[in-house]
């Protein structure tokens, strides 16, 4: 049955990776890839993965940066929506989504699981929402007021190149993510990475409760 097959855990560096299996162990149920920074590299790698082996459904996970107002350092977010804002074009008028070109969409299909969502907070305070998959990471007033306008919680660099592998073997995808900073101007002496790995695990450890009883996280998910 699909349930019993493991879940792909897709993290874009090891430190991310390592925060994953302490919370983990030696789960056979969870597979942790390290997918690289970035859309292309997150999506050709976990297509690869997926290629050679089945899975239930892909988890991307990993440390983010939150909208201020949204989102606390050390909390975690989970998407109920992906969107990549930077996919399409620029015109006299402003910019066109790839949705209004014709050429495909800046959104991919997500799910989320109100079970672990309800564990977590037991945990750590959780917000279920919009994370942004961008190019470029926010790092000035004018791309902060601009991405705000999406109502976004958080944002990365892989969500949308991870689900887009996912989506292409008819695989689920979630997207969870913690707060290691607010986006904005860059200012590392206000970032808290510790926190950040710290709720990872977290989030491991609950991951493992949800996959109890042989329930796969993607068949009480919704």
């Amino acid at each position: 049955m699909l349930d019993k097959l493991p879940i792909l855990l897709a993290v874009s560096v090891e430190q991310e990776k390592e925060a994953l299996l302490k919370g983990l162990g030696k789960d056979s149920r969870f597979d942790v890839l390290v997918c690289g920074v970035g859309m292309a590299k997150a999506a050709v790698r976990t297509a690869n993965q997926l290629n050679q082996k089945a899975y239930c459904g892909v988890i991307n996970l990993g440390i983010a940066g939150g909208f201020p107002t949204h989102s606390e350092i050390g909390s975690v977010v989970m998407a109920d929506r992906v969107l990549a804002p930077e996919i399409g074009a620029e015109s006299p008028q402003g910019f066109l989504s790839i949705d209004e070109l014709g050429f495909g969409s800046q959104e991919v299909p997500v799910v989320t699981n109100p079970f672990f969502v309800g564990k977590i907070a037991e945990k750590r305070s959780i917000k279920v929402g919009t994370i942004l998959t961008v190019l470029t990471a926010t790092g000035t007033e004018d791309t902060l007021q601009s991405r705000a306008l999406h109502g976004a919680l958080a944002e990365a660099m892989e969500g949308f190149g991870v689900a887009t592998a996912a989506e292409e073997q008819g695989l689920p995808f979630a997207e969870i993510r913690t707060i290691s900073n607010l986006v904005g101007i860059r200012d590392k002496s206000k970032w808290d990475f510790s926190a950040a790995f710290n709720g990872l695990t977290d989030v491991a450890k609950v991951l493992k409760e949800v996959n109890r009883n042989e329930d796969c996280f993607f068949s009480v998910s919704e």
